[in-house]
Parts: C-alpha cells; structure tokens; sequence
C-alpha cells in the first residue's frame, strides 16, 4: 500500500516505473516534500535505489563532529554494489545537499569508514556486511541494507521490494545509537519505522 502523504507536506508529484516492474521512488520536491508523481520514465532498479540514497541525505541531522568544516562534502561509501555506484556517481553530479557537495566512495571489505557519513550494503557477503556494520556502529553514519532482514542486521534503513515498488524500512534505533536524526518527513513515507520515537 503506497504511504500517505499529509496536506501539509505536499502533493504527489513523481512516479518513477522500473522496467522490472518496480515503481514509485520517492524524490523530493522543490518545496522539499517527499512525493510521487504520475510522471513515467523507465529506470532500473539500481537507478531507483540510487536515488533513494541521494535523497536520503536530505533528511537525515548529523552531529558536528561529522564534518571537518561547514562545506565538507557528504560522503555516500557503496559497498558490494558497483552497478549502484556508477548510477549513483550520476545521480548526484554537479548536486549537493544544503550546502555540501557530495561524493561517491566504493569501499571493500576492509577500507576505513572514517569520513563516510551514508554507507549502502549492497549484494556484499554476510561476513562483509556484518564487519561493515561493527565498524560503523557508534559513529555518524547512516547505515542503508537491502532485504527483509536488513534492519535486523544493524542497517537504520533498509530498502525492500513491496508489491514491486522499491520502499524502505526504518530503524529509529540504529540511527539513534549512531547519533542521527532523521526526519519526521521520512518517516511518515517509510514502509514500516521501529523503535521509539524520541
């Protein structure tokens, strides 16, 4: 079932059709509300999934110690995904989010998460993710995971497959124990939210 979208955060604006038959990322408009629109371009699924990463970063409240200066860039690190990575390098040319530009970093099972502030767990192993997720925990990274079982894992969001549309799941939890704040915006257009509100 597609979410509700109050009054006051806007219309439905962008629908986005996958040609696997999945649809309806969320993009933000210029009134900076989250929407979908009757709008169809086909896309894949990793251009849907890129998108939702770019347009996450909008709604997430770092702590000040995430960034070595006012402009530093937001960093998005993509690991075991690199189909996803190319499309995201795209999605997010020559844009920024608030004043930062951002940045695209493919990682490996081994790099250092340091200056990474949203990190995608894509089609990586168990082992890998699992040691991803330890390393993240306890700083200001947004952790997004694939799959039904990507909140259980430590993911803050998790995007899923539902009635083929590309939605997402909400760990309030994980994002807390990371020192993130995320948006009351985002979490009204969330597939389901866990945790308590704070």
């Amino acid at each position: 079932m597609a979410p509700v979208i109050h009054a006051g955060m806007g219309r439905l604006a962008r629908r986005v059709v996958v040609s696997t038959a999945l649809s309806a990322a969320w993009v933000v408009t210029s009134a900076g509300a989250l929407a979908q629109t009757d709008a169809v371009a086909e896309v894949s699924q990793q251009q849907v999934e890129a998108a939702y990463l770019y347009k996450f970063g909008g709604y997430v409240t770092w702590p000040d110690k995430a960034f070595a200066n006012a402009d530093s860039p937001i960093v998005i690190g993509v690991a075991g995904a690199d189909r996803l990575a190319d499309d995201l390098k795209s999605v997010v040319s020559g844009r920024s989010i608030g004043n930062r530009p951002v940045v695209v970093r493919r990682l490996g099972a081994d790099d250092a998460l340091t200056g990474v502030h949203i990190l995608f767990i894509g089609g990586a192993s168990t082992a890998q993710a699992s040691g991803l997720i330890e390393s993240s925990r306890g700083q200001p990274i947004l952790v997004v995971t694939e799959g039904a079982n990507g909140l259980s894992a430590g993911g803050a969001i998790s995007l899923i497959v539902v009635d083929n549309r590309v939605r997402f799941d909400v760990s309030l939890d994980a994002a807390q124990q990371n020192g993130l704040k995320l948006s009351a915006l985002l979490l009204s257009v969330a597939h389901s939210v866990k945790g308590a509100k704070p």
